[in-house]
């Protein structure tokens, strides 16, 4: 399917959903970018450079780049916002999604970042077992959640649309490996965002 028809659709698609955690649309040359809800946003809701990034909670290399991404945060304080999109990578990694729909879950709860680094912090324990429910239960422990409610929402098949709208985002902006960020309009793979990501940002804070 070509990149023009897999916009149009993804516009069809966000004409037809409901509003659910549909805050806005901004139009990019990489195509349309939705708005995430406030918990999987970091930083000042004005500043004026926002970085999107697409990311996998099995990805090895995401929980090294989010570091990076915190410390960018911390040299240009107030001047950029960070968005956190969902793009597990199912094919290859079998507990990705299961631990997106855990980070959704907390982050109805306005507990994302929190969850978001615990999973990061024990990948390595949860990503190879055949269930890790009992880890991400522990988890949403440790962050203080409310238990009934995480086990309801985690329990909540519907709570998979928000990560499969991120995804289908994903798809139809180009992204084909995680994690992968976009400083406004351009896009950093990987370790490019270590070695480029200031560049980038300096560059968009002068347009």
């Amino acid at each position: 399917m070509g990149v023009n028809i897999q916009r149009f659709l993804l516009g069809l698609f966000l004409l037809a959903c409901p509003v659910l955690l549909i805050l806005a649309v901004k139009q990019t040359q990489w195509g349309p970018i939705l708005a995430a809800p406030k918990a999987r946003q970091m930083g000042d809701p004005k500043a004026k450079v926002a970085i999107v990034e697409y990311s996998d909670f099995q990805c090895p290399s995401c929980a090294g780049m989010h570091t990076v991404a915190e410390k960018m945060l911390e040299v240009y304080k107030g001047k950029i916002r960070l968005i956190y999109k969902y793009y597990p990578l199912t094919k290859i990694h079998k507990n990705a999604m299961p631990a997106a729909h855990a980070a959704d879950c907390a982050a109805a709860q306005d507990h994302f970042w929190p969850y978001h680094d615990r999973l990061f912090e024990t990948q390595m324990s949860w990503a190879p077992l055949q269930d890790p429910t009992t880890n991400f239960m522990a988890m949403a422990q440790e962050v203080k959640l409310d238990m009934p409610k995480f086990q309801a929402c985690y329990a909540d098949p519907r709570r998979l649309a928000a990560i499969e709208q991120d995804t289908q985002e994903a798809v139809a902006r180009q992204v084909t490996a995680t994690p992968t960020f976009f400083v406004d309009d351009e896009r950093l793979v990987g370790q490019v965002f270590a070695s480029d990501g200031a560049r980038a940002i300096e560059k968009a804070l002068r347009q």
